[in-house]
């Protein structure tokens, strides 16, 4: 064999290195390495974490409802005491309006007495009727005032009415005219009588402009 044909690296007083072999040769590292399979510890853990998050869900959920239910109690309790002071303020009503009732019939009952006192004394031909047409016409008054104070109108007209008969069987007498002076005494009692009737009625059995 000719030196010629050595290696250059021979020339250079170099030795070559020995080739490698095939089954010598690095194993080839794949593109991208499959991942690993999540341990039973991990596992556990995002268990648990899955289960505290449901468990919070249900807190929240459970809170809101006791606060609807606590501010819908709280509606109830307002609108049941509302309920309850309307009742009394209704029933305290009531009570007054029946006071006024009993006192215009007694109001109205003492004045027909003093009209009647008057007719008598008329009857006898005494003209001292002063005393007996005033204390009506106070009671008659009283009964009026009533009567307004409540709103019961046809009530109301037939008492004024008498009173103004009292005022005009009054004149009568001044002018000794006991026939008209009677007259209107008896017509201001009828009127009382129907007054006095519809005062009988308690509030609510009957139209409000009684």
């Amino acid at each position: 064999m000719s030196w010629l044909a050595l290696p250059l690296t021979l020339l250079l007083g170099q030795t070559p290195s020995p080739t490698a072999t095939p089954q010598e040769a690095s194993p080839v590292e794949p593109a991208a390495q499959q991942a690993q399979a999540p341990t039973v510890e991990e596992l556990e853990r995002t268990a648990r974490e899955l289960e505290v998050k449901h468990l919070r869900a249900q807190v929240e959920l459970l809170q809101a409802e006791l606060e609807a239910q606590q501010t819908q109690q709280q509606e109830d309790q307002d609108r049941l005491q509302s309920l309850e002071q309307e009742a009394a303020t209704e029933s305290a009503r009531a009570q007054t309006l029946e006071q006024l009732r009993q006192q215009r019939i007694e109001s109205l009952r003492s004045g027909y007495q003093w009209m009647a006192t008057t007719d008598q004394l008329l009857e006898q031909g005494d003209f001292s009727i002063g005393p007996a047409l005033t204390s009506a016409r106070q009671d008659l008054s009283d009964a009026l005032a009533s009567a307004a104070g409540t709103g019961r109108g046809d009530t109301v007209r037939f008492i004024e009415s008498a009173l103004d008969r009292l005022a005009i069987a009054e004149q009568a007498v001044e002018q000794r005219d006991i026939y008209r002076a009677r007259l209107e005494l008896q017509s201001a009692g009828l009127e009382l009588t129907q007054a006095w009737r519809m005062s009988l009625q308690r509030p609510g059995a009957t139209l409000v402009t009684q």
